[in-house]
C-alpha cells in the first residue's frame, strides 16, 4: 500500500540554504543587479512578464556572478496552485533554452524527468533570455520561476525567485484536502483532485500524525488546499479545552498544520462546534457553536494565531433540530461562505452567508427534501471543479463517496450527486 507517502511530489530545484537576492517582480522590469559582494556567489535581476495562452513572452535573468559556477533555472506551480501533471499539463508551458551566456546553455533532466536549464558561467555579469509559449489550451496557471547559482568552489549557493501568470480563460482546478481520523487516533488526508492518482483514492493518503483520538470534536475552519493554505483546524478535548492548529502555508509538504495554540476552556457547553469559513466578510474564517438549549453562537475569526476568535455573538435559537451541520464553502456564488444543516427527518437546509456579522445567515432554504439521513458524513472540503462553486462531499453507509457540486443559485444550490470514490477508509471523524 502507498498510504505512507510523505509529501506531494514536486520537480523543483533543490535550493540549498543560501543568501537569496531577487530584484524585479512578475510582469515588471527588474533592476540591474548590483555587483555581488565577496560573501555572496551571485545576485540576480529577474524580469518575468505574463504570457498569454497561445502566445508568448520573453523573460530575462541577469546574473552577476562573483565566481565561476553553475546556473540553473526551473519552473513550477506558484503558491495557491496545485501541482501539475508532468505528462499532460507541465509540457504545455513551452520554454526555450536560455541564451546569452559565454557558452551555450543546455537542458538536463531533473530527477523526476522534467527539464532543467543549465548554464556554466564565468565571473561577471551575464544577461540570459528565454521565451515561454503556453499552448492555446493551457490553463491559467501561476508559475514560479526559480533560479540557482552555485560556485564551483567556496561560497554556498544563491537563489532567486519570480512569478508570472499564464493569461487564459480556463481556470486551474484547485485541489483540497479531505481529512479523516482513524480508530487509532491518526489523522490522514486525501486530495480532492489529483493528477497522478484517482481523486480520493482510499489508499493514497498522507499521514499527519497521532494523538488526534484525544479530541471529541474536530473541524476545519475553512477548506484547506493541498498547498496547505486555508482555515486551520479546531479540536476540543472532552474536558472542554479548545485548541487551534493554524495552517502551515508551506506547499509541497505533509506539514499541513503548525503546532496547536490553546484557545480556552468551557467549550464542553456546546454539543456542536463547526467551522464556517468567512461568513462576516472580513477575510477571516469563523466558527459556530451550538449550546445544549439549541442556541447557535458565532465566534468571529481574528486572523491572530495566538487569539483566533473574538467574543461570541448570538445567531439564534432552534438549532437543536439539526443532527449535522457543515460549512465553509460558497455554493451560491455571492462571495460568502454558506452553512448546511440536516434535520432529523433527513432534509437538508441551506443558510446562505450574508457577510453581516450582526446577521450572518439569511433565512433557511431547503436544499434537499429527503434522503440525507442515508449519509454518515457530510463535509465541505472545497471544490475540484473549474467553475469554483463550493461542493459537499458525502459518505453513505457502504463507504461510497459522492460529490454534490454547487450551482451558484441559492434557490437550487446543489447539483445532482456524482460519484467521488467507490470506497473510503473507515474513519470515525471527517473534515
Amino acid at each position: 500500500m502507498r498510504e505512507q507517502r510523505r509529501g506531494i511530489g514536486r520537480g523543483a530545484v533543490a535550493l540549498a540554504a543560501a543568501a537569496a537576492v531577487l530584484a524585479g517582480a512578475a510582469g515588471t522590469a527588474g533592476a540591474a543587479p548590483a555587483p555581488a559582494p565577496a560573501s555572496a556567489p551571485a545576485t540576480f535581476g529577474i524580469t518575468t512578464p505574463d504570457a498569454p495562452a497561445g502566445g508568448g513572452a520573453t523573460h530575462t535573468v541577469t546574473v552577476n556572478a562573483a565566481k565561476k559556477g553553475r546556473f540553473e533555472l526551473h519552473m513550477e506551480p506558484a503558491e495557491g496552485f496545485r501541482w501539475w501533471d508532468l505528462v499532460d499539463e507541465a509540457p504545455k508551458l513551452r520554454r526555450s533554452t536560455p541564451t546569452g551566456g559565454p557558452e551555450a546553455c543546455r537542458e538536463e533532466p531533473y530527477e523526476n524527468g522534467e527539464a532543467l536549464a543549465v548554464c556554466d558561467l564565468p565571473p561577471g555579469e551575464h544577461t540570459l533570455t528565454y521565451t515561454v509559449a503556453p499552448t492555446p489550451d493551457m490553463e491559467a496557471w501561476g508559475v514560479e520561476v526559480n533560479v540557482y547559482f552555485r560556485p564551483d568552489e567556496g561560497s554556498p549557493a544563491a537563489t532567486g525567485q519570480s512569478v508570472f501568470h499564464v493569461l487564459g480563460d480556463d481556470p486551474v482546478e484547485k485541489s483540497y484536502r479531505v481529512f479523516g481520523r482513524d480508530a487509532g487516533g491518526r489523522l490522514w488526508s486525501h486530495q480532492t483532485l489529483s493528477k497522478d492518482t484517482p481523486p480520493l483514492d482510499p489508499w493514497w493518503r498522507q499521514d499527519h500524525g497521532s494523538g488526534w483520538g484525544a479530541y471529541d470534536a474536530v473541524t476545519k475552519l475553512a477548506p484547506i488546499a493541498t498547498d496547505n493554505r486555508g482555515g486551520g483546524v479546531v479540536a476540543r478535548e472532552p474536558n472542554g479545552t479548545l485548541w487551534y492548529y493554524p495552517p502551515s502555508g508551506v506547499k509541497w509538504t505533509d506539514r499541513v498544520l503548525k503546532p496547536r495554540v490553546r484557545v480556552g476552556t468551557g467549550w464542553s457547553a456546546y454539543n456542536s462546534v463547526r467551522g464556517t469559513g468567512d461568513v462576516t466578510g472580513d477575510g477571516h474564517a469563523d466558527l459556530v457553536a451550538r449550546d445544549m438549549a439549541g442556541v447557535l453562537w458565532l465566534y468571529r475569526g481574528t486572523g491572530v494565531e495566538t487569539a483566533p476568535f473574538a467574543a461570541r455573538t448570538r445567531v439564534g435559537s432552534g438549532w437543536q433540530v439539526y443532527n449535522a451541520m457543515t460549512g465553509g464553502v460558497d455554493s451560491t456564488g455571492d462571495g460568502h461562505a454558506d452553512l448546511y444543516a440536516r434535520d432529523s427527518a433527513g432534509a437538508l437546509w441551506l443558510y446562505q452567508g450574508t457577510g453581516d456579522p450582526a446577521r450572518p445567515y439569511a433565512p433557511r432554504i431547503q436544499a434537499g427534501r429527503s434522503g440525507w439521513n442515508a449519509y454518515t458524513a457530510i463535509i465541505a472540503p472545497g471544490d475540484g471543479h473549474p467553475d469554483g462553486r463550493g461542493a459537499l462531499l458525502v459518505r453513505d453507509r457502504e463507504g461510497v463517496l459522492y460529490w454534490y457540486q454547487g450551482t451558484g443559485d441559492a434557490s437550487a444550490p446543489l447539483r445532482a450527486r456524482t460519484p467521488a470514490a467507490a470506497r473510503s477508509q473507515p474513519y470515525n471523524a471527517w473534515m
